[in-house]
């Protein structure tokens, strides 16, 4: 049986090196991704309205490794009161023709916290210099309806993923919520649902 030539464990550290992952050819360091919610204004269409709107996603922004993953989450719970059960009772007392009645009643309330906001989790690929950053984003929204009555309201979820790539430093826009408004329509009332852009922006510090 032959032993290996140099030539054949060289060729065969080569293709361990190949086979390594992508990450291994990314600079060192961090980037710093930044997230952020903003009202599309369209030219001369207005908003106008008595009630203020839903305000937009803050900015937010996270510092994670070239190449590595990270999340975020923005949101809030909030307590909701409801009746768990309730019960009534009566009784009726009589004697010489003489009668009374009385009645009472008891009413169990149940505390429950609902959740509302977004999970994002990005990862950035850099190859560095003047190139475009790759960026894979998972966004998952969660939203508590309007309560009507004594029902607890309803929540609502979405999700989305996908990847962008964008020059670094820039902001760009990956997704947008609510409706456009009417050019020329106008309201006493906000808009409960404006067109708002979701943007991303990735830097080297």
């Amino acid at each position: 049986m032959k032993k290996p030539t140099l030539y054949c464990l060289a060729l065969a550290g080569l293709l361990v090196l190949a086979s390594l992952p992508a990450l291994a050819q990314f600079p060192n360091g961090d980037l710093i991704v930044e997230i952020r919610e903003v009202d599309v204004g369209e030219g001369a269409v207005y908003t106008v309205g008595s009630q203020p709107g839903k305000p937009p996603l803050a900015p937010q922004h996270v510092r994670v490794r070239n190449g590595e993953k990270a999340s975020l989450s923005v949101g809030k719970s909030m307590p909701m009161q409801w009746v768990q059960s309730a019960s009534a009772q009566s009784s009726t007392l009589s004697s010489s023709g003489v009668s009374a009645s009385s009645s009472e009643g008891s009413v169990t309330n149940g505390l429950t916290w609902m959740d509302s906001g977004q999970r994002i989790k990005v990862q950035p690929r850099w190859p560095g210099a003047e190139k475009l950053v790759t960026v894979d984003i998972e966004v998952q929204s969660v939203s508590v309806e309007a309560r009507t009555g004594t029902e607890l309201p309803d929540q609502s979820r979405s999700q989305f993923a996908t990847t962008v790539s964008a020059p670094l430093g820039k902001w760009v826009s990956i997704a947008f919520t609510g409706k456009g408004p009417q050019s020329g329509v106008y309201g006493s009332e906000a808009d409960s649902d404006p067109r708002r852009l979701l943007q991303i922006r990735v830097l080297a510090p």
